[in-house]
């Protein structure tokens, strides 16, 4: 049996989130935040703590192999509860991570149809989104989600914690939207995951970057409720796959010279 390293890493990855008591979502504020799925539908959120680090993320992209990772068992089932009672016409979801030490990486999907734009909002513009994504929201969601290996939690509109508050742009400092909706169901429907990069000074406008391997890095939530990160890659011919291939060309171009000569 092949294992490639993109398969390992991925495995330390979720290994690593599994054995975490998911007691609070890493806001970054030393640098590393942690990835955050968040959904919302005009009344109540979700919100769940994929406890993976950006740096634990981006080392999985870039070992060998295709990116494949996802979260069942109890996002499986915490979600599809709450969704169940959720008005999915007005549904919505992103994910999300912020870090504020030093230049300010924040990681999210982009919205439904987007095209991301190479540039995103102003510098200054983003050091505040990230700064009220830390403030503002996680540090009012963070104590909902306890002690005891919770990893996530539902809130209504009236919390501060309410997922909904985060908006389609960051509390309105991005210039693209970040949100999808219930028809995310694929790798084909789900939707882009990117890194914006934004000067810890200044206001130069901050950078925008898809995340490939291969192709494009989509995120999605299945129809079975499984949440994925992941690229789609197509199958590598094998050796012996080529030698057909060459085979049949040649008979070809055997087959056209006869023709051609009778």
């Amino acid at each position: 049996m092949k294992f490639s390293l993109k398969t390992i890493a991925a495995a330390v990855v979720m290994a690593a989130a599994a054995a975490s008591a998911n007691a609070a979502i890493d806001n970054g504020a030393l640098g590393n935040g942690e990835l955050m799925f968040n959904a919302w539908d005009g009344q109540t959120s979700y919100v769940y703590d994929m406890n993976v680090s950006i740096d634990s993320f981006e080392s999985a992209l870039n070992a060998g192999g295709a990116l494949n990772l996802s979260w069942g068992n109890d996002f499986t089932t915490s979600f599809g509860a709450w969704v169940g009672t959720a008005a999915t016409s007005s549904l919505k979801w992103s994910i999300l991570a912020v870090e504020s030490d030093g230049q300010r990486r924040i990681l999210s999907t982009v919205g439904n149809g987007v095209t991301l734009p190479a540039l995103n909002g102003q510098a200054d513009a983003l050091r505040t989104a990230v700064t009220t994504v830390q403030t503002s929201y996680l540090n009012n969601l963070n104590p909902l989600l306890g002690d005891d290996g919770t990893s996530y939690v539902t809130t209504s509109t009236a919390s501060a914690g309410y997922a909904g508050k985060i908006g389609d742009k960051v509390y309105s400092k991005f210039n693209f939207s970040t949100v999808g909706n219930v028809g995310n169901d694929s790798y084909a429907n789900g939707l882009v995951f990117e890194q914006t990069l934004a000067n810890a000074s200044g206001i130069a406008k901050g950078t925008n970057t898809a995340f490939v391997d291969g192709t494009a890095v989509h995120a999605w939530v299945a129809a079975d409720n499984t949440l994925h990160i992941a690229a789609a890659t197509l199958p590598v011919p094998e050796p012996e796959s080529y030698a057909m291939l060459l085979a049949g060309l040649g008979m070809i171009g055997f087959m056209a010279r006869r023709r051609k000569s009778a």
